[in-house]
């Protein structure tokens, strides 16, 4: 069939699997959150050329996280009014240890209920952050991994390079990328500039070798813009458009990833540790504080790993912000409490 193609007419078709798309509610998301972080993008590409990218996520987790400081603070006064109600939730539980009928625990719940309401305590209070970063996370993957969509600089960088090697002779591009498109089983027009860029965002540094060597005369031309968009996409040697994997330094990332979510875990729950002893609860708590953080590096194995660099400096931002509020709210109750004796 490749030997029938015309120069007019090229069509490689290697499998129906396309790049992924966000939905009808992620893609609002992610187009608004495009935009900002392609200005921040634009503002540090201004500044600095090399690492670009990873360094626009750094400042985009922290513009993040200040947007919601509000909810966080929300959030871990809960957490800390539920930490100082551990004694109580205690006593109840005592109170109700040796009555199992379903009458005597529908009491014990609406006590439950009622020492929180008393309180203004929620139990979904400190879940709040948490579900609201979800679409976040979500929007953001479509962000990394299709990145020449949402920022203006790598778009002109993979639009240079889709230009030039569709300007190659036919039987040149069909050789050095028939192999590549089997192996991605997706469907590539290889006369066409957008679906180049499709491919281009798709090319692992491996493969780039591959048609590096590949294009004869045409390497002069390429190995500039290729150099550019490495320069771009990769922090301290880590693609940030790839999937980290598991070989070296991109495993590095799913590592720290998950190490910094059992510290952000083990910040949040501390507290409640050292007040509320070792009921049914806190061994679910602790076992959480276990699963998360392998949950998270597992997934940051599959994503772009700019995915685990947001989540990494977020998880940090969050252990800060934890200690300072709950020393602040501490600070506020020894005050008040002076204040009544």
């Amino acid at each position: 069939m490749i030997e029938t193609l015309s120069a007019g007419g090229l069509a490689a078709l290697y499998g129906s699997m396309g790049t992924r798309t966000p939905g009808i509610i992620v893609g609002p998301i992610a187009k608004f959150l495009g935009v900002i972080y392609n200005s921040v993008f634009n503002f540090i590409y201004s500044i600095i050329q090399s690492n670009s990218l990873g360094i626009s996520i750094i400042i985009f987790t922290i513009l993040v996280k200040v947007v919601l400081v509000p909810l966080m603070y929300k959030s871990q006064q809960s957490n800390y009014r539920m930490q100082k109600l551990q004694p109580e939730m205690a006593k109840i539980k005592k109170k109700y240890e040796s009555k199992k009928d379903a009458e005597s625990q529908q009491s014990m719940a609406l006590e439950m209920q009622k020492l929180q309401k008393d309180n203004n305590v929620s139990m979904m209070g400190g879940c709040l952050p948490m579900l609201i970063q979800l679409p976040i996370l979500y929007a953001l993957f479509y962000i990394f991994q299709q990145a020449y969509i949402y920022i203006d600089v790598v778009a002109n960088n993979y639009q240079s390079i889709a230009d030039l090697l569709v300007s190659m002779p036919v039987n040149l591009r069909l050789d050095i990328f028939t192999n590549i498109i089997n192996a991605h089983k997706v469907t590539i027009d290889v006369a066409s500039t957008s679906d180049m860029m499709r491919l281009i965002n798709m090319l692992t540094a491996t493969e780039w070798k591959t048609v590096i060597s590949s294009v004869g005369d045409y390497t002069s031309q390429l190995a500039p813009l290729l150099a550019q968009k490495t320069s771009i996409e990769t922090f301290m040697g880590i693609s940030m458009i790839e999937k980290a994997g598991f070989s070296f330094p991109g495993i590095i990332v799913p590592l720290v990833a998950g190490a910094t979510t059992y510290f952000s875990s083990v910040a949040m729950s501390n507290k409640n540790a050292q007040v509320g002893g070792e009921d049914q609860s806190m061994q679910m708590m602790k076992s959480m504080n276990i699963i998360m953080p392998v949950m998270m590096g597992g997934m940051c194995i599959t994503m772009p790993a700019g995915i685990g660099i947001y989540w990494t400096i977020s998880n940090l931002i969050q252990v800060g912000q934890t200690v300072l509020l709950n020393k602040y709210f501490r600070s506020r109750d020894a005050k008040e409490s002076k204040e009544v004796l």
